[in-house]
């Protein structure tokens, strides 16, 4: 059995993720379902998405639709309680240098930053405020991309000067404001992207019959423990709440965001 809760972990706040899912395991013990005592840390974020002994996990929303989670089921969609994360929903913010004067139009052929291609808030979203804006005119936006494999850096790279633009989810640009004040007061929020479904806590297929009692434990533990990068309420949901992903994806296939990178 293990349970993983990495989206938000950053290394600052994991006792605060570890007390969260001390709250969650003693609910469960209270229903009588085994947990792990600890949580689960591997390197690949995604390596328990699709793992058969899967308690507790959370997923983004865009892996989940496009298949990466395997048969994973939703078990509920948290609410953070942060600027761009209200309800259960969430926003990136797109940010650049506070120096930095111009327009999100006028960024056309800058230096832009995603933390993956396979990100809803980092990538996704991003292009999706492309289109929206009508900006997508059948040229690459950027001029240059590069690929920083974490919100964080992504918003350290523009800080620092090393990239232009960014979109940041909202829990993650929260956690950013907290953790490096220095960096974040080097930058701005041009804009804030649609709204989406939050990042949906998942459990294995072989624990669908327990997903009611696995939805109380993370309430109970979402309403003691409050802190920034843990949840302050959790809807209950299922994978057709994702449905507004899918539809984001299949609206900007095909789009580049730089010249040279790929297709979405």
């Amino acid at each position: 059995m293990i349970a993983a809760l990495q989206m938000y972990d950053w290394p600052e706040v994991q006792d605060r993720t570890d007390a969260f899912w001390s709250r969650v395991r003693e609910a469960l013990h209270e229903e009588g379902i085994d947990a792990p005592n600890t949580l689960s840390r591997p390197t690949d974020l995604a390596a328990p998405w699709t793992d058969e002994d899967l308690i507790v996990g959370q997923t983004c929303g865009l892996p989940f639709v496009s298949g990466r989670c395997g048969t994973a089921v939703v078990v509920g969609r948290p609410a953070y309680g942060v600027k761009g994360a209200e309800g259960a929903t969430y926003s990136s913010a797109i940010i650049c240098r506070a120096d930095d004067a111009r327009t999100f139009a006028e960024f056309r052929g800058a230096h832009g930053v995603i933390n993956e291609f396979g990100s809803q808030s980092g990538c996704n979203a991003l292009a999706d405020e492309i289109q929206r804006q009508k900006l997508d005119d059948g040229r690459a936006f950027f001029g240059q991309l590069s690929l920083s494999g974490a919100h964080r850096n992504s918003a350290r790279m523009v800080a620092d000067r090393q990239a232009d633009l960014a979109a940041i989810d909202a829990v993650a640009w929260a956690l950013f404001e907290e953790l490096e004040p220095v960096r974040h007061a080097r930058l701005r929020v041009l804009g804030w992207t649609r709204a989406m479904p939050a990042l949906p806590f998942i459990t294995s297929a072989a624990h669908k019959e327990k997903k009611a009692q696995i939805y109380g434990a993370i309430l109970a533990a979402a309403l003691d423990i409050q802190h920034t990068g843990v949840p302050v309420d959790v809807l209950p949901a299922d994978s057709e709440d994702y449905g507004p992903i899918s539809k984001m994806a299949a609206r900007i296939k095909g789009m580049k965001l730089a010249p040279g990178t790929r297709s979405l």
